[in-house]
């Protein structure tokens, strides 16, 4: 984020300014007080555990120069404060202030090329293949991280500067109405629905609904919507937004042709008669490079454009990265769905190794009713994919403990909720030469294993 005064963003978010007229500069927004520092904005939002008016004086501690507060905290607030510097921006309701604020910032960069990414999986590897071919054309700003919600989003639009020229952003949801507050920000001209799983359907209440919800991204006056060729819901959201989804994949990519696995090196791809070495394994990964791609091209994208982009892009942390040592991790602690963990559990069983294959699951999350027989569904996948142990954390996986046992695993299995007892297990089995799978939802914090497995030696 380029420095930006106070005032204007005031105006932006149609607010109004509590201080002794120091305007210091803006240069980072953050909704975290642990994260303020100097030069930044907080955002104070009121959530259903905490909220964030209790903080602002932490984050003017921490180094906030200004707060964007809500009017009936906003007096309160400023009695608190010591340092005369330090500002408000006080507004109705925050979350909507930063939502029009970055709004007003787009429309102020309104030459820039949009693309909007999202998807139960695979949204920010997607991304960032995009992002990094759009790199060789122009200045890209894209999402730092996941900040991907209709909290997330409003923050990451503010990379755009006056020198950029394609913007790649996530826009992920969770629930309904979600993807309309997005839309209203940015409205891509070119999008990727990655895939449509059943994450969130705990707060979604079904496949439909996510479906429904999800594909607003292909609004009326989209030019390019990509949704990958072998996609179930093709059909009904063609129908349901009235527009024609192109389809990305091996079939339908134009320019692709010979594709090889190599294993723990990714895959190799043969475009225009020119190979790419892309460094991300599974064929979720394919895909994923596929789509971007697929979108690239409908943007301009030559084929050294699309060669040097992918040849530049290196996995992300925690979404199917290979960390080498003695013991080899595939860390895929990110996001877990059935769809990502199937997925990841068919590469890892065709997958040449001299070792052990292990496993070491985390809980799916954020499923509700769908939970019981997800897990189970999973069960059933470790069955057939021939990995050597099986290990099970969190309470929502004994549904896989039972099943797997049921079905007569015959194979080293085991299951607890207790992370220090998963820690110790794996210290005591885990040995030089394996290869060992860590995936599970971001919410039961599966890296926490992965330098205790690095470790062992």
């Amino acid at each position: 984020m380029k420095k930006m005064d106070c005032r204007k963003l005031a105006k932006m978010a149609e607010g109004s300014i509590l201080g002794d007229g120091h305007f210091p500069p803006i240069s980072s927004i953050t909704i975290d007080s642990r994260k303020a520092g100097s030069g930044s904005l907080f955002v104070a939002l009121s959530g259903q555990l905490q909220d964030g008016h209790d903080y602002v004086i932490d984050a003017f501690a921490n180094g906030a120069s200004c707060a964007l507060v809500s009017s009936k905290h906003a007096h309160r607030i400023k009695a608190k404060i010591t340092d005369p510097s330090k500002v408000l921006i006080v507004v109705e309701d925050t979350l909507s202030a930063l939502q029009q604020m970055a709004k007003a910032h787009v429309t102020e960069h309104g030459s820039v090329r949009r693309v909007g990414i999202t998807g139960s999986c695979g949204k920010t590897t997607t991304k960032e293949m995009v992002a990094s071919i759009l790199s060789q054309m122009g200045k890209t700003a894209k999402t730092p991280g996941n900040f991907n919600s209709e909290i997330g989003l409003p923050i990451s639009v503010f990379e755009i500067d006056g020198e950029t020229q394609y913007g790649v952003f996530e826009m992920g949801v969770d629930h309904v109405g979600e993807m309309d507050r997005m839309i209203d920000i940015w409205r891509p001209e070119a999008a990727i629905i990655t895939n449509i799983g059943i994450s969130h359907v705990g707060k979604m209440g079904s496949m439909q609904v996510i479906a429904k919800e999800k594909s607003k991204l292909f609004h009326p006056d989209i030019s390019a919507p990509f949704i990958a060729e072998n996609s179930s819901w093709s059909r009904y959201i063609e129908k349901l937004r009235k527009i024609n989804p192109l389809p990305f994949g091996i079939a339908s990519t134009e320019g692709v042709g010979e594709i090889e696995s190599l294993g723990l090196d990714g895959w190799k791809i043969v475009y225009h008669n020119q190979a790419i070495h892309i460094r991300a394994v599974g064929k979720h990964n394919l895909m994923n490079a596929l789509a971007a791609i697929s979108l690239t091209q409908t943007m301009g994208a030559n084929v050294d454009d699309v060669i040097g982009g992918l040849e530049r892009f290196s996995s992300v942390p925690g979404r199917s990265r290979i960390v080498g040592g003695p013991v080899t991790v595939i860390e895929d602690y990110y996001n877990s769905s059935v769809d990502s963990t199937e997925t990841i559990l068919d590469y890892m069983g065709t997958l040449p190794w001299n070792g052990r294959k292990l496993a070491v699951l985390g809980s799916m999350k954020e499923l509700g009713a769908s939970s019981d027989a997800a897990h189970r569904q999973v069960a059933r996948k470790l069955i057939s994919c021939g990995l050597d142990d099986i290990y099970l954390y969190g309470s929502e996986m004994e549904s896989a403990w039972q099943e797997l046992k049921k079905l007569g695993f015959d194979r080293h299995l085991f299951f607890t909720d207790d992370y220090e007892v998963l820690q110790r297990k794996m210290l005591e089995d885990t040995r030089k030469g394996d290869l060992v799978l860590v995936k599970g939802s971001r919410a039961m914090a599966m890296e926490r294993l992965v330098p205790v497995i690095s470790s062992i030696a």
